[in-house]
């Protein structure tokens, strides 16, 4: 190769190198950018928390936030890092948008009293204060209630399954299993899941009376999930 051309292919390899970190620069740039307009893109969850509804709208806020970005949680139970530390800024950046996704999900009477907070986590904690609080036995009395008085009535199965998976799961989050030792653990989970079974039972229509008492005579005792199946 002459000096010439080895001198040519050296500009081209230099410039193509240039253009090539260009473009990983723009690249780069771009996803920065396209990563900072979904955190600041507004959190709908179609539920805006008023007095009955806190359990089920906390818990979907915590899937929403998380489907946005799972480190976003953070804001909800950690303390923020110091005024002065490096990281700061980004983070105070982030907890504006946390504070604007839960401003933006709570009925709007409500939500002009909750603006004042300095944090989401403050926020975030004086929700779960005002919602749970003192109540959490009046609301077990209020679900034991509820799961014992369902009927199927105009309901088709497929819609009343899902409504009592509802109050069960609310039951969970309120009164989980107390038990230490592995065997009252298991205990109590076998007391719970006959509870489950009679009150699907007794909710679903006469017309399935017949396999209610089949499955009455199995033993053991199907789950409600297999109830649920063979009805």
């Amino acid at each position: 190769m002459s000096e010439d051309s080895s001198h040519t292919h050296t500009i081209n390899s230099k410039t193509n190198n240039h253009d090539l970190a260009t473009q990983l620069s723009n690249l780069l740039k771009n996803n920065l950018q396209t990563s900072h307009s979904k955190l600041s893109d507004s959190l709908k969850i179609n539920l805006a928390l008023n007095s009955h509804n806190y359990a089920l709208w906390a818990r979907m806020i915590i899937v929403g936030i998380g489907g946005k970005s799972k480190s976003l949680l953070k804001h909800l139970n950690q303390e923020p890092p110091a005024a002065g530390d490096e990281l700061y800024d980004q983070w105070e950046q982030d907890d504006l948008v946390v504070f604007s996704w839960l401003i933006q999900n709570i009925e709007p009477n409500l939500a002009s009293n909750l603006t004042e907070f300095p944090t989401a986590k403050s926020l975030w904690e004086a929700s779960v204060v005002t919602y749970t609080g003192g109540k959490d036995k009046l609301q077990v009395f209020d679900l034991h209630v509820k799961a014992n008085e369902l009927k199927q009535a105009n309901l088709s199965i497929e819609d009343l399954w899902i409504t009592m998976q509802g109050v069960w799961g609310d039951f969970e989050r309120r009164d989980p299993n107390p038990m230490k030792c592995l065997y009252d653990i298991q205990a109590y989970n076998k007391i719970r899941a006959e509870q489950k079974l009679f009150q699907f039972l007794n909710a679903i229509d006469k017309q399935h009376d017949q396999v209610k008492r089949e499955l009455l005579r199995c033993d053991p005792l199907p789950t409600v999930e297999e109830a649920y199946a063979a009805i």
